[in-house]
């Protein structure tokens, strides 16, 4: 069912939320393009999107979860998660958000990226991109910013502190190996 027409008609419907950060600790933020439907011009989340209902959300949702998560950031901010030792850093955080106004049930993942932003028509190119925590703080205290990516952006600050959420979610890299190729979108 397309975005739209869950909207109109208040169809509960899953959403899948990204918050991402490089390894100097900035943290990626999307501004939303004034063309959406919903909050055309909002700050929001790295990337996010509805998720198409599959059978493997009956079986192993984590897994579809994250599939989709992945999936958004590269389509709209041209980024894939970093590969680690135990595969891409990416995974799921904070608990489920239902947002009835909007009727759906935000599920979020953090992730850790590196490369160039490249962006799709759904986001506003300007203004997307990588902040320090003390702009990040400045943008969600003032200015318009989707209400359930702005209470994840501030939880996710809590945890982090003062660190870099690289290290503080991840684990510290290990300096002497080699940075990761980016995607081939990138080069």
């Amino acid at each position: 069912m397309p975005r739209s027409t869950a909207h109109r008609q208040g169809v509960h419907h899953l959403v899948v939320r990204v918050l991402a950060f490089n390894r100097e600790g900035e943290y990626l933020v999307q501004r939303r393009a004034e063309k959406k439907e919903s909050c055309p011009g909002f700050y929001t989340d790295s990337a996010s999107g509805h998720v198409s209902f599959s059978l493997g959300l009956l079986f192993q949702p984590e897994v579809v979860l994250l599939g989709e998560s992945s999936r958004e950031l590269e389509e709209e901010v041209g980024l894939s998660p970093v590969g680690g030792e135990e595969g891409e850093l990416i995974r799921p955080f904070s608990v489920p958000r239902y947002s009835p106004e909007a009727f759906e049930t935000s599920h979020c993942f953090v992730a850790a990226v590196e490369g160039e932003v490249v962006t799709s028509e759904e986001v506003d190119p300007a203004r997307t991109g990588f902040v320090g925590r003390d702009r990040l703080v400045e943008m969600l205290g003032s200015g318009k910013f989707v209400p359930v990516a702005r209470e994840y952006w501030w939880e996710l600050l809590r945890e982090v502190g003062e660190g870099n959420p690289w290290d503080v979610i991840f684990g510290p890299r290990d300096p002497s190996a080699p940075s990761p190729s980016p995607p081939a979108a990138h080069r």
